[in-house]
């Protein structure tokens, strides 16, 4: 059995996970899931989440960190976590991801029907996002720097997950960041793999 990666088509979790598993040349069959109504998983993840990972061995296992650190102990390619300035590179890590979960969380409020969304909220996660990207643009030379590692690349999918789900007016503010995306957001395995 192949490696099976449940998803969904905007998460940007699951992103992550997919353009990790291309960059280390790890086969992959995504399966792409509702997980609102996908009672099927609950077996298999409890949480209800993606991504869940299904391995070939029937392994399980999420979240999308795990998933990342699998792939890369798995890939006979390049490390993408590397031993060196390895809590460097996680910190990184850490701040995309939690760009991408006040994006998430913030288009989870939005949609959310009139009277029941809280504008309070919204203010919130979008002054937590400014500052976590204030942040990586202080950041950006390391980034440039650093190839295609893990920050790197959760860095670039939480980016474009803000310009999907939120503004693109981060890039006037940010301007090395805007300037190191543009070349690496043209990589293959972020252009497969980029929500529409």
């Amino acid at each position: 059995m192949p490696h099976v990666l449940y998803n969904g088509p905007t998460s940007p979790f699951g992103r992550m996970t997919r353009v990790v598993g291309l960059e280390l040349g790890i086969p992959v069959e995504e399966r792409q899931i509702d997980v609102y109504t996908a009672e099927f998983l609950d077996p298999l993840n409890p949480l209800r989440q993606i991504p869940t990972l299904e391995t070939e061995s029937g392994e399980v296992l999420y979240d999308s960190r795990v998933i990342c650190r699998w792939f890369d102990s798995i890939s006979d390619h390049r490390k993408m976590i590397p031993t060196e300035q390895q809590w460097e590179v996680e910190r990184r890590w850490a701040l995309a991801i939690g760009v991408m979960e006040a994006g998430l969380l913030r288009r989870m409020e939005v949609v959310r029907p009139e009277g029941e969304k809280s504008a309070t909220q919204i203010a919130k996660l979008e002054v937590r996002i400014g500052r976590a990207l204030d942040r990586l643009e202080q950041e950006a030379p390391a980034l440039r720097d650093a190839g295609v590692r893990m920050d790197a690349v959760a860095t670039a999918v939480a980016l474009e997950y803000t310009d999907f789900r939120f503004t693109r007016d981060w890039r006037s503010r940010c301007p090395s960041l805007d300037a190191w995306l543009a070349p690496f957001s043209a990589r293959p395995s972020l252009v497969q793999t980029r929500p529409h």
